[in-house]
């Protein structure tokens, strides 16, 4: 059995911890990640590409991101950056299809108990996408959110609340 250092006890969701290894982090945050990152990218096989290929940058710059105080934020940065990264080559790639006219290959969403709800989220602008499934799936506080995505607090607070209002128009309209 490897040694792995103890949660502290303040730590939540995908928050703050001390590991030894990158393979403690894996195991505590992978599943998580990966799933919040899927509502994200809309895709989870885009998600679990971009998680795993954080934690092999992880372990590539293990002596450097050990020291940080939240190696799991460095973590969830780099792999919403891939993700963007897709979403751009994706668009990309579109408009060159439109402009050649062929058509883009389906993507598949993640698997989900609510179609209208996955629909609705689907719709939604990337950051708002971002700051939703971060602080609902991944339960981060909105602190957290602000940090995995690059934004001030405030900014993250916004998207979130766009996420919410545009989810409750949406889904209110297709009640009707």
């Amino acid at each position: 059995m490897s040694s792995v250092a103890e949660p502290s006890k303040t730590a939540q969701g995908c928050g703050r911890r001390g590991y030894e290894n990158p393979e403690a982090i894996f195991r505590a945050h992978y599943a998580s990640l990966a799933r919040a990152l899927s509502v994200v990218a809309g895709d989870s096989d885009v998600a679990e590409e971009a998680v795993q290929e954080a934690f092999s940058r992880l372990c590539l710059n293990w002596g450097r991101v050990s020291r940080y105080d939240d190696p799991v934020a460095w973590v969830r940065r780099v792999a919403i950056n891939r993700i963007k990264d897709e979403h751009r080559l994706l668009r990309r790639r579109a408009i060159f299809c439109a402009r050649t006219r062929e058509a883009p290959a389906d993507i598949h969403p993640p698997e989900s108990n609510d179609a209208h709800l996955w629909q609705a989220v689907r719709r939604l602008p990337l950051k708002q996408r971002t700051a939703l499934a971060l602080y609902y799936v991944c339960d981060l506080a909105v602190a957290d959110v602000a940090v995995a995505m690059g934004v001030s607090t405030g900014t993250a607070l916004k998207h979130l609340d766009r996420a919410r209002t545009r989810l409750r128009t949406q889904l209110e309209a297709s009640h009707e």
